[in-house]
């Protein structure tokens, strides 16, 4: 509990929550503490995926601070022993947060059907997440490049978990009719998108003292993102020699590492997932027109600019 209360404290965007509350509201519903239990409980499922991914990711750093399973590790005294059992009570810290979040969800004070019907968009983003984080594995297991599969797993890994589900856990949560879920299902979906492409841009370009994180590890990992995918497509033979090499090797050096980060800048692949990423950006926003109460569609609107222009 103390390492999951350190995490929480620590910062986090907190965009999941608030896409919770603006589903709510465009329902039509006001405010009151049940939507706030829903939100913590989204917030807390999001916990539990971060420290789940950096123990896949062997990951340093998150939000600034040691990651859950070197900040575990330092209770085994054991030097040859601390990071398994680190990484063995961290999978356990994220499990915690997970069955907190459902208790959470399920002590909202709202109808017992509307509840349920939360439960199913809480279960479905958490099922598309996995489907995605394996997916991810196993596209950097195989070495695969294409920019189709790229997309598909930016879509499982984030547009049900950080967009789509959190806005209809809300939405259902106040009782909003099908035409308000259509549309901020059509609104969710290219937004969701957008997010993790701009999660990947961050992951490799992004300054670690405002994201909290290390850049290097999506290249050290060889994860196969769409802006991998681009700058390959894009780039030379000798640069699609140099990323089957270096791609996925974790032993590479800060040098290395930066040729690779430079064959994605100079390729225009950078260029490319960032026009890629305002262009999905603008299809969410369009999906908004008249849709829904002009209070939540304002909040939203700006909702879609802080994903794509956030820096962290």
């Amino acid at each position: 509990m103390e390492a999951l209360a350190r995490m929480l404290q620590a910062g986090g965007k907190r965009l999941r929550p608030l896409f919770c509350f603006w589903g709510y509201r465009a329902g039509g519903a006001a405010g009151g503490p049940g939507i706030v239990w829903a939100g913590s409980a989204v917030e807390l499922l999001h916990m539990s995926a971060l420290i789940h991914d950096d123990v896949i990711d062997r990951s340093e750093l998150r939000r600034g601070q040691a990651t859950v399973f070197r900040d575990l590790g330092d209770l085994e005294e054991d030097p040859e022993r601390a990071e398994r059992f680190g990484r063995s009570a961290a999978i356990l810290a994220g499990d915690l947060a997970a069955a907190l979040a459902d208790r959470l969800l399920a002590g909202a004070e709202f109808p017992a059907e509307r509840v349920l019907a939360a439960f199913a968009h809480f279960n479905r983003m958490r099922v598309q997440a996995v489907s995605g984080e394996f997916l991810d594995l196993l596209r950097a297991r195989r070495g695969n490049v294409d920019e189709a599969g790229a997309r598909q797993v930016a879509t499982l890994k984030s547009g049900s978990y950080s967009v789509v589900g959190p806005l209809l856990i809300g939405a259902s949560l106040g009782g909003a009719g099908p035409q308000v879920i259509e549309a901020l299902e059509r609104y969710g979906g290219p937004l969701g998108e957008a997010f993790q492409l701009r999660d990947d841009v961050l992951g490799t370009f992004g300054d670690p003292a405002v994201t909290g994180k290390d850049r290097d590890t999506d290249i050290r990992e060889g994860k196969r993102t769409a802006l991998v995918a681009k700058a390959w497509e894009m780039g030379s033979a000798e640069s699609q020699s140099m990323m089957t090499e270096r791609l996925g090797r974790p032993g590479l050096s800060s040098r290395e590492v930066e040729d690779v980060r430079e064959a994605f800048r100079s390729s225009g692949a950078l260029a490319e997932t960032l026009g890629l990423i305002d262009g999905l950006a603008r299809q969410a926003k369009d999906a908004l027109d008249g849709a829904i109460p002009a209070e939540a569609a304002e909040a939203l609107l700006r909702m879609a600019d802080l994903v794509v222009l956030r820096d962290s």
